[in-house]
């Protein structure tokens, strides 16, 4: 029985752990590495944040360029 009570302890406070601990928000660093992500040869000119959204224009080997823009969520709003 105290082994069971133990154990339902534990997992009540390691769960309210992970609840209080959160999801970090995104910013412009985060953007940039979700960008580099998806094109590894990419490399990123600039972030900027656009209201609740960041623009990240990048240059690729190519020389074709883009701008993905992020939601704070961090998924993906647009692609140009």
């Amino acid at each position: 029985m105290k082994k069971l009570l133990g154990i339902t302890l534990s997992l009540a406070v390691w769960g309210a752990l992970l609840t209080l601990q959160g999801t970090p928000a995104i910013d412009a660093t985060i953007a940039e590495e979700a960008v580099i992500a998806a094109h590894p040869d990419a490399v990123v000119c600039e972030a900027e944040q656009v209201g609740h959204t960041f623009a990240v224009a990048y240059v690729d080997s190519h020389l074709q360029h883009g701008e993905v823009t992020l939601a704070e969520d961090g998924s993906i709003v647009a692609v140009k």
